[in-house]
């Protein structure tokens, strides 16, 4: 809150007076050096719109006529009878050239033929106007002609030429006298319109003919070089009269321009805008310093006026926290300025003695309230919403009594009512002890019969297990056997092969022994030269008699080998049968064993069932039992706090409707 206080007195009513006043003061005055300020270049643009063309062609005029001048000496040089006289003497003519230009101050003076030689002249005549821009021009318009700026020498001339005809309109010669540059410059250097003006006199190429600046003239520079942009030489030599503006170098500037009659010049004068804004700047200079004065008086007198008005709702901002802060006794303080803060400190005085009267009414009645009074009933006059608070008090203080009456008569209700409940809830908690601990007897059977029937199912688990076991292995055993059946028979099969393959080798035998035998007796009649063949053939005797040896040892034993596999085969088939009656026997087993496992999962489930339901009903019975603890010590509590009930409704003093 502090804090907050802190912050408010940091932007006091005196700071945003004078801020406001001086921010509003601020912003007029840039309102008002805006306007002047644009008011003094729209004034001066207005102005200038109005004098600059009229004094363009004022000295447009001046050109003009000092030109006609200049052309009209020419006509009366070039009407002399001497001069247009076709059979008239040289001596003649040069005689009326040298008076011409001795009196008029020509710079040169000189007859021309129609090729552009010089005919009649003295030494400072060109030889020639083929070069100059003059030449072409009379050839084309035969009349009179006014060349542009030329330089001859160190000199600019002006020169002008006339066409010469004889009686029969026919072409003599032409008449050029040339001026000094100084009648153009005169004209230019009159023409005074301000300090950074220029005067500009262009060909209809651009070039500049004219200007206080000579040098412009003698290197005939283009205009829009110099000022810097096209558009203003396009404008000058389109014929047109007119004024524009354009920026130039952070300026404006205007121009105006007259085209010059009887020749192909232009005349142009250029004014910038800050020449004749010179007043107007001191002006808004000077508005600026009475406006800053005035923004100092202006914020001295709000300084003081704002301490007042301060100081006035000091006062009052002071009454109102200590209000803030509940005090109601303290004298409002009320300024004497005959405005509105007093009638702000006036209607905060009457407002802080109304709320105490208020506050302390109702200050009565509550205390009366709080000591169990409730036989009481706010008085006095009561203005705006505190009507509003005293009728709702009043109301309060009726409904409460209303209420307490009606709870000293349902504390009696409860009070016997809680005498019956406590006498139930004790019979109920006897009950559920007894029903609690009969099921926990119950609970205790069917667990030790559960762990019995796991035992068993484990035991004919384990019984299925090894019988599926023993009848892989008797299934494996029976095959194995059937195999060894087979194996016997391929043996005794091959047995018998070999019997006859033996055969076969004793018949071999005997018919090489009898081939042998033979070979003997045929070597025998051979004599000398068949006894090498005796020798053989008795060997080959004594071959057949071991193999007839080795086949009848090998028959032998052969056919104790057929005696011994036949005792075999029928020794291998009655054990297949045994291994067919055992497996038989291991079948019927494994399908009891599986019966009875599946019996047994059944009787497992049915018990885990039964016990699942008898730990519900245990659950069942143990919050029964502690709902029952419960409600007995709730229903003695509610005894004893109904008791309390009965006694705490009795000491208020309550208000009997009459």
């Amino acid at each position: 809150m502090q804090e907050e206080h802190e912050v408010k007195a940091k932007r006091s009513i005196s700071g945003r007076i004078l801020f406001n006043t001086d921010l509003m003061m601020i912003c007029l005055a840039v309102v008002f050096v805006v306007l002047m300020t644009r008011s003094m270049k729209s004034l001066t643009d207005s102005v200038l719109s109005d004098v600059l063309p009229s004094m363009t062609k004022t000295a447009s005029q001046n050109l003009e006529g000092n030109l006609h001048m200049l052309s009209d000496r020419i006509f009366m040089i070039g009407e002399n009878e001497a001069i247009t006289d076709p059979g008239g003497s040289q001596e003649g003519k040069l005689s009326v050239l040298e008076n011409a230009q001795s009196g008029i101050e020509f710079a040169w003076l000189g007859l021309y033929n129609a090729e552009g030689s010089l005919y009649l002249g003295d030494e400072k005549c060109p030889a020639s106007l083929k070069e100059r821009k003059l030449f072409p021009l009379l050839q084309e318009t035969q009349n009179m002609v006014i060349d542009d700026i030329f330089e001859n020498g160190d000199v600019l001339e002006l020169a002008v030429g006339l066409p010469i005809f004889n009686t029969e309109g026919e072409l003599n010669y032409y008449l050029v006298g040339s001026y000094n540059y100084d009648i153009l410059s005169d004209v230019l250097s009159s023409i005074n319109i301000s300090a950074n003006g220029e005067a500009f006199i262009v060909n209809a190429d651009g070039r500049i003919m004219g200007h206080r600046n000579t040098d412009l003239v003698r290197e005939q520079t283009d205009m829009a070089e110099y000022v810097g942009t096209d558009v203003i030489e396009n404008k000058v030599v389109s014929g047109e009269t007119g004024i524009m503006t354009y920026e130039y170098k952070k300026d404006t500037e205007l121009i105006s321009y007259v085209p010059i009659n009887g020749t192909d010049w232009y005349l142009a004068i250029i004014v910038p805008r800050s020449d004749f804004m010179g007043p107007a700047n001191d002006s808004i200079l000077l508005g600026i310093y009475i406006t800053l004065g005035i923004l100092l008086v202006a914020g001295i007198y709000t300084v003081a006026y704002a301490s007042r008005i301060k100081n006035s709702l000091k006062g009052v901002t002071n009454r109102i926290e200590l209000l803030a802060n509940g005090d109601l006794k303290t004298p409002t303080k009320i300024s004497r300025t005959k405005d509105e803060t007093q009638v702000l400190s006036a209607s905060l005085s009457n407002t802080v003695n109304s709320i105490n009267g208020y506050i302390s009414e109702l200050s009565k009645i509550l205390s009366s309230i709080s000591e169990g009074d409730f036989d009481v009933s706010v008085e006095g006059e009561f203005h705006g919403d505190f009507v509003i608070m005293k009728e709702s008090l009043n109301s309060i203080i009726v409904s409460l009594s209303q209420m307490l009456m009606s709870v000293q008569d349902s504390s009696k209700q409860v009070l016997e009512t809680a005498g019956i409940v406590s006498e139930s809830a004790v019979q109920v908690h006897t009950g559920s002890s007894e029903q609690s601990s009969s099921l926990m007897v119950l609970t205790e059977e069917t667990k030790a019969i559960e762990e019995n029937i796991s035992e068993v199912d484990n035991n004919t688990r384990m019984a299925g297990e090894l019988m599926e076991k023993a009848k892989t292995s008797m299934d494996a055993g029976d095959a194995n056997m059937k195999n060894l059946l087979k194996a016997m028979e391929d043996i005794n099969n091959n047995s018998l092969e070999i019997t006859k393959v033996n055969r076969i080798l004793e018949n071999i035998a005997a018919q090489t022994n009898m081939l042998a035998l033979n070979a003997s007796v045929e070597a025998s009649r051979a004599g000398e030269f068949g006894k090498g063949f005796a020798v053989v053939a008795s060997e080959v005797r004594e071959l057949a008699a071991q193999s007839t040896d080795s086949a009848k040892h090998a028959s032998e034993v052969i056919n104790s080998s057929l005696k011994a596999i036949e005792n075999g085969v029928i020794y291998a088939k009655q054990a297949a049968e045994s291994f067919d009656d055992i497996n038989e026997v291991t079948s019927k087993m494994t399908d009891i064993t599986k019966r009875l496992e599946e019996s047994v999962s059944v009787q497992k489930e049915s018990l885990a069932n039964m016990s699942d339901q008898i730990a519900q009903i245990s659950n069942v019975a143990q919050r029964n039992l502690d709902s029952s603890y419960e409600s007995t010590t709730a229903s003695q509590k509610l005894h004893k706090q109904a008791e309390g009930l009965q006694n705490i409704s009795g000491q208020f003093r309550l208000r009997r409707d009459k």
